[in-house]
């Protein structure tokens, strides 16, 4: 194996294991089993798909480009310009979703010593961040990898120490009524595609060896999201809350859940650091804006969001997810098709989906952002 096969796979699983994992449990409480399968099994495949095409891209393209920069390059300036926003949105959605669920993870951490409120302690750490983020983040962005590693241990841990209270009562099969609730989440969390460009860097463009890390990198988080989230509801049931863990404190323990706190808050800062730098490193290198400029846009839109109430995790992850990743895969599937007509581009694909799974796969996620904005409209 190359050197760097077994950290590449360790970037991808961290980079995509996060926020989103947190929020399935309450949502497939409401929604049922029978689509939690449908939906993770489903958007699972496309999303490796997905993955492969962007990693594909990235492979053609003489020059290392994030996917606003592709989108211009293949697909035109208009496409390009529905990609930024498509990237602002998601990254911006993110960071929101980690002021929300940091303020949540600490508030049950701290308040029964100091007190204090969600909001409080919210407002303190984003403080905190965008210091950081403003003098230099230096090592400790690069601490991702090794948080989100002690995050999954903490997620086994959760497991095995709260596997004998799963009640099969606490499981429902399906409410039709609620089946696409659960939608926009599932796809945020299993999403990698911001992870490619450092995978191919880190493989130096080997295709057999990107191609096996996105089969293992996407395969990994699945089977993690799938054991965590039939965890948390076979423990707590219709009292499965939105960020998992409150709920599950009387099954797996007060240490148990001191530890996965922690930890979760430390994935999420780090998260939150490398997010709100590639705004501003996009502002920057971009659009040419000055440097404070762009590290105050990068930090406190989403904290600004937070300010004006949007505090709802679920309805955070489930729109960014259904509109910011069903736009990006959109446009990836676009220049798919662009690159299916020129000769030697498809480095990664021995046989190329027919012209039904692609329309399938797009009336799908125009379907879902469509879905998704009424249903965070009318909220």
């Amino acid at each position: 194996m190359p050197k760097n096969f077994f950290k590449a796979i360790g970037v991808m699983v961290g980079y995509i294991i996060g926020v989103g994992m947190f929020g399935l449990p309450y949502l497939i409480s409401e929604s049922g089993l029978f689509i939690f399968f449908i939906l993770i099994v489903g958007l699972g495949l496309t999303q490796y798909f997905v993955h492969l095409i962007y990693a594909n891209v990235i492979l053609v393209t003489e020059n290392y480009h994030r996917l606003p920069g592709y989108a211009g390059k293949y697909l035109g300036k208009n496409s390009k310009r529905i990609a930024v926003v498509a990237k602002l949105i998601g990254n911006y959605g993110a960071l929101l979703a980690y002021i929300i669920i940091t303020g949540i993870f600490l508030n049950e951490l701290l308040s029964p010593f100091f007190g204090g409120s969600e909001f409080l302690y919210a407002t303190l750490l984003f403080a905190l961040e965008a210091a950081v983020v403003f003098f230099g983040i230096g090592m400790l962005a690069r601490a991702e990898l090794i948080m989100s590693c002690l995050l999954l241990l903490m997620v086994g841990l959760i497991s095995i120490k709260g596997w004998g209270d799963i009640s099969a009562a606490n499981y429902s099969l399906v409410d039709w009524h609620k089946m696409l609730l659960p939608y926009g989440a599932v796809l945020f969390a299993i999403d990698g595609n911001g992870s490619l460009p450092i995978v191919s860097k880190l493989l130096k463009r080997d295709k057999k060896r990107i191609k096996q890390v996105i089969r293992i990198g996407t395969l990994i988080p699945v089977i993690v999201i799938i054991i965590f989230t039939l965890v948390i509801v076979g423990i707590s049931g219709p009292n499965t809350t939105p960020d998992a863990l409150a709920g599950i404190q009387g099954s797996v323990g007060n240490t148990m859940i001191f530890f996965a706190l922690i930890f979760g808050i430390i994935t999420m800062v780090t998260s939150f650091l490398g997010v709100s730098e590639s705004i501003r490193e996009m502002l920057m290198w971009d659009y040419k804006l000055n440097k404070y400029l762009a590290w105050a846009l990068a930090v406190f839109v989403p904290f600004t969001l937070y300010l004006a109430g949007m505090k709802s995790l679920i309805a955070v992850i489930s729109f960014v997810g259904a509109v910011a990743g069903g736009a990006s895969a959109i446009i990836l599937i676009l220049i798919f098709l662009k690159l299916e007509k020129l000769k030697d581009k498809l480095v990664l694909f021995k046989r190329k989906p027919g012209e039904v799974i692609i329309s399938v796969l797009i009336t799908i996620f125009v379907c879902g952002i469509i879905y998704e904005v009424f249903n965070f409209i009318i909220r």
